[in-house]
């Protein structure tokens, strides 16, 4: 299967997609649809649609289906929806390793042990077959890359302590790169690679002593104590939307500060900080200045499986004086005419909540629209507007509610952040200011961190490690 771009969404021809599994293809081009059928399932697929149908019930998809010389091209994120049913079997699309994964595959298993002691910090790697392992030293950090189509890794980003190594975390990508972020008493490090079991270590060594050089017994070596294994937390993924890109630009401040620009900044100081500060997984829509569909940025929250989706944003009015942060959680409607223009400005769902009253149609849409974790979106918010108000004097904004067309069909509590008015020139200051910028990521930190230790409560597993304040 070999993806295509058509504007801001990655197709694939379903032809492709489904040869060899006995699917039968029935076309109808002048209609403009398509049905593939297989053991009494069958799915309808509609040229120029956002739709297609399951066994009757629809779907909304992430973009229109094209019939493009004969093929049908479907949404790659849509194909585990679509074809799961069809071919009674599990089908899971990798983004981070651009494949497609039809059924129970055996695929390595990557696992990850640390150990510390007082000069030495331990990584290992290992393997449940042979793989292969590529180490790099970079600049403050060490990267391993095991490039292999398909790899099974469960792995939570750890921090340890000693200053040696600071955090190894799994990036992804196509080769597979684990990263291990480099501490202010690092010296260097060593690399050895076993073949039964398969397996890399790690060893990153700290300082040499003052005393090296001066012979002295040497003393019992002592065998390092493993780090204890992380327990479940509530919150281990969060996905981070940085408004606008490219051509679209979002709002323009007095003296020309992008928007685009400053959630982009904002985003990658609150990757970091959610990353280091409690230990989860951090990724962002997009790291460069390129412009992405709206539904494209929470089909990106459901392929990583995130437990969190925050968008950010800045604000403007022409309201002369107007300030503070703002924080959205997804409603059909908006819950007042300021937070209407506001959705209408950020990209409004308005018209995805206007199918006839009762109609399948118009269940599914809401049903696929976060409905099932309002609640959890509206604490999620709460604490985010809390710890901002303090940074931003916001307390009267408040939290509120609108049709995000960003927000809807993300399949976990979501949020947008409007984190200032970047039409206010003293704002518009702040925002271009890294200083300023990096107290309103601690601020997003400490709402994710307090929405995380409440939610672990409730749930009864753990919350974040100390230091989530």
């Amino acid at each position: 299967m070999t993806p295509v771009v058509r504007g801001d969404a990655e197709l694939a021809a379903i032809e492709d997609v489904v040869a060899g599994f006995g699917v039968r293809i029935t076309a109808d081009p002048r209609g403009g649809a398509a049905t593939l059928a297989l053991g009494g399932h069958e799915v309808g697929l509609y040229h120029r649609k956002s739709l297609a149908s399951v066994d009757g019930d629809l779907r909304l998809l992430s973009a229109p289906v094209l019939l493009e010389g004969g093929r049908w091209l479907v949404p790659v994120d849509a194909l585990p929806r679509l074809l799961g049913p069809l071919l009674e079997r599990p089908v899971e699309w990798r983004p981070a390793q651009r494949v497609l994964v039809v059924g129970e595959v055996k695929v390595p298993r990557i696992s990850v042990s640390t150990f510390v002691t007082g000069d030495l910090a331990r990584v290992v790697l290992e393997a449940s077959e042979s793989v292969p392992f590529r180490v790099q030293q970079e600049s403050g950090r060490v990267t391993v890359a095991i490039p292999r189509d398909l790899l099974d890794v469960s792995f939570q980003p750890v921090r340890l302590a000693g200053g040696i190594v600071e955090s190894v975390q799994f990036l992804g990508g196509r080769d597979n790169v684990f990263a291990v972020q480099l501490g202010p008493r690092f010296h260097n490090v060593r690399a050895m690679e076993q073949a039964v079991p398969a397996r890399l270590v790690l060893e990153f060594q700290g300082p040499p002593s003052p005393s090296a050089g001066v012979a002295h017994p040497a003393p019992p070596r002592v065998a390092p104590r493993p780090t204890p294994a992380p327990t479940e937390m509530a919150v281990r993924t969060v996905v981070i939307d940085p408004g606008h890109g490219g051509e679209e630009v979002g709002a323009r401040g007095p003296s020309g500060t992008l928007e685009k620009d400053v959630t982009l900044a904002l985003a990658r100081k609150l990757r970091a900080e959610l990353v280091s500060g409690l230990g989860v997984q951090a990724f962002l829509t997009r790291d460069r200045d390129v412009e992405m569909g709206l539904d494209d940025r929470t089909a990106i929250a459901n392929n990583y499986k995130a437990d969190l989706f925050v968008s950010i944003h800045t604000n403007a009015s022409r309201v002369a004086g107007a300030n503070g942060s703002e924080v959205y959680f997804l409603s059909h409607q908006a819950s007042d005419e300021e937070a209407r223009r506001m959705a209408q400005r950020e990209g409004s769902a308005e018209e995805l909540f206007t199918a006839p009253p009762g109609s399948a149609l118009a269940m599914i849409l809401w049903d696929m629209a976060q409905a099932e974790h309002l609640e959890e979106s509206s604490a999620l918010a709460s604490r985010l507007q809390e710890e901002l108000a303090v940074v931003t004097g916001s307390e009267e904004r408040g939290v509120k509610q609108a049709p995000f067309r960003v927000l809807v069909g993300a399949a976990m509590p979501a949020a947008l952040v409007e984190v200032a008015f970047i039409s206010n020139p003293e704002e518009e200051k702040l925002l271009a200011s890294e200083a300023h910028q990096a107290r309103i990521a601690a601020a997003l930190r400490r709402g994710i961190a307090r929405y995380q230790r409440d939610r672990s409560a409730r749930l009864g597993v753990a919350a974040a490690p100390p230091g989530g304040r």
